[in-house]
């Protein structure tokens, strides 16, 4: 005799949520949604018509002087927060694309350039030594030398947010050998 094999169905009911509150939950959800890929490009900055991400890392500059000089562990936590942050951003605004890594998302060359001067001591952070970050932070972020081709290759929001972080960290290795030097040539 056969088994007679019984189909287990759920009891539960599916709440409706009013309409008026579908509403309300999708515009919050839409400008959630705005706000992050406004986030990812920087406004209008991100669609600069050449160059956008020199231009996002031009942006960074004031902010890292600014950050520096007053507080610099509160550039280290604005770095940090916006990483991660500014990832999720570029989650979201590359969700439905095919390229994972469009020019117009600038937020990821902004954390690269911060963390660039996240080492640099107030008392050396003059106009050379920002256009000397800024150069090293571009070559790097350009020319894709070792940790930042690998990250490069990840095509997702993780990748594009830390091949600028490893590009920022090279830079920052650099200008603080060089103001080691500096410091050792003056004492």
């Amino acid at each position: 005799m056969p088994k007679k094999s019984r189909k287990k169905t759920s009891v539960k009911k599916a709440v409706k949520m009013p309409q008026k509150e579908q509403n309300v939950v999708k515009k919050a959800s839409t400008r959630h949604k705005r706000s992050l890929s406004a986030l990812a490009t920087l406004g209008p900055i991100g669609y600069f018509p050449k160059g956008s991400g020199t231009v996002g890392s031009l942006v960074a500059l004031p902010i890292a002087y600014l950050l520096s000089i007053t507080c610099l562990p509160l550039l280290w936590i604005a770095t940090v927060l916006l990483a991660l942050v500014g990832t999720l951003a570029i989650h979201q605004f590359t969700a439905n694309k095919k390229d994972k890594d469009p020019g117009c998302v600038i937020i990821d060359e902004v954390v690269g350039q911060l963390i660039t001067f996240a080492v640099i001591i107030p008392a050396f952070m003059h106009w050379p030594v920002l256009l000397i970050g800024f150069l090293l932070f571009r070559f790097f972020d350009i020319f894709k030398f070792g940790p930042v081709a690998f990250w490069d290759r990840r095509e997702d929001a993780i990748g594009v947010m830390m091949d600028d972080v490893s590009a920022g960290i090279i830079s920052a290795f650099i200008l603080a050998m060089m103001q080691a030097m500096t410091v050792e040539f003056l004492f």
